[in-house]
């Protein structure tokens, strides 16, 4: 492990990634992480976060569904990279006709096989909305950032919220300890899974939590700091984090880890961006914090001394095993499911 104490202390740490958020305008915070392929109604770690809370509240009831919104967060990932690549609205026609005749390929590009199978089931699935259908359409008549797409991305949030409505779940205190502007819990509010649970988000930085509080003020969003989370021992059902260990030092992740055991009663996801099967931990201190390089192996044992189970899912593998995937975005994304 490469070495890095650049802190005298915890304290000091928190100072400084306070400021290092701080010194943006709360309009930045508030489409951070959220849009491209980042946005939660489509990338993956929002979903697997998502599909693994409710599975928790409904064990075994909508697996189909969950993986059915999986496959969706490929299939629009895929046209927004194309769209994004090349813009024109002839670009939707000839994919679609692409699709349509069932080719390898348009204009040069190869259509990956998760497409073509989505476009080939839902074809046939009559009584099924045919969002590929829909956005083609859309992407035709305007463009890929314009209103009518933008409805598209919201296909399971809907069918979610429908779903969700009638169901009854057992109370479930769900806790997001670095929350930002309310990032993914804009998507459990659209979707219906805000209704269903006792949520309670925080983050370091003020900003994010008067961003989080003016949009979302059904929600309880406060002031946290992961390393003295603000809730009582194992009072969480399910706690969730994306992307903070990367920007910790070594005694700030262990202090973390140690925090989010010491909550946690049921399930807790911990989101990775910057991951990989290598020997150790690298940390690097970068500009007031940190831009680490995390070892699957060391998190993993790690945990393992926490909790009564760590499962790692390495995104790009589980998706390449699951639907053929190989050309998920991030190399370096996973993540670290535990069972207490």
């Amino acid at each position: 492990m490469a070495s890095s104490n650049s802190f005298a202390n915890l304290q000091e740490e928190s100072d400084a990634l306070r400021e290092a958020w701080m010194r943006h305008e709360e309009t930045f915070l508030s489409d951070y992480l959220v849009s491209d392929v980042e946005d939660p109604r489509i990338h993956f770690p929002s979903l697997l976060t998502r599909g693994l809370l409710v599975e928790s509240l409904l064990p075994g009831k909508q697996r189909d569904l969950i993986w059915q919104e999986y496959r969706f967060g490929l299939c629009m990932s895929f046209l927004q990279k194309v769209a994004r690549q090349r813009p024109g609205k002839q670009t939707a026609t000839h994919l679609r006709h692409a699709l349509e005749q069932g080719l390898k390929e348009f204009k040069s590009m190869t259509i990956a096989s998760y497409l073509q199978e989505a476009w080939d089931e839902l074809q046939q699935a009559a009584e099924e909305e045919h969002y590929l259908k829909q956005a083609l359409d859309a992407w035709q008549q305007t463009a890929w950032d314009g209103k009518q797409v933008q409805e598209v991305l919201g296909t399971f949030m809907r069918r979610w919220a429908f779903t969700l409505h009638e169901q009854v779940t057992k109370p479930c205190v769900v806790l997001e300890p670095a929350c930002g502007s309310a990032n993914d819990y804009r998507s459990l509010a659209a979707c219906g899974l805000a209704a269903k649970v006792l949520y309670r988000g925080f983050d370091l930085c003020p900003k994010n939590i008067e961003n989080a509080n003016r949009d979302y003020p059904q929600a309880t969003f406060e002031v946290g700091n992961i390393f003295d989370i603000p809730a009582s021992d194992k009072s969480a059902d399910f706690l969730y984090v994306h992307d903070l260990f990367e920007h910790l030092s070594a005694k700030g992740m262990q202090r973390g880890f140690e925090e989010v055991a010491r909550v946690t009663r049921g399930m807790a996801v911990l989101s990775f961006f910057n991951a990989a099967y290598c020997p150790s931990h690298t940390i690097r201190p970068r500009d007031g914090y940190h831009w680490n390089r995390l070892s699957l192996g060391c998190l993993q044992e790690t945990m393992k001394d926490l909790c009564c189970e760590a499962e790692v899912i390495h995104t790009a593998s589980f998706l390449k095993n699951a639907f053929g995937c190989h050309d998920y975005h991030n190399p370096g994304s996973a993540a670290l499911v535990l069972h207490f």
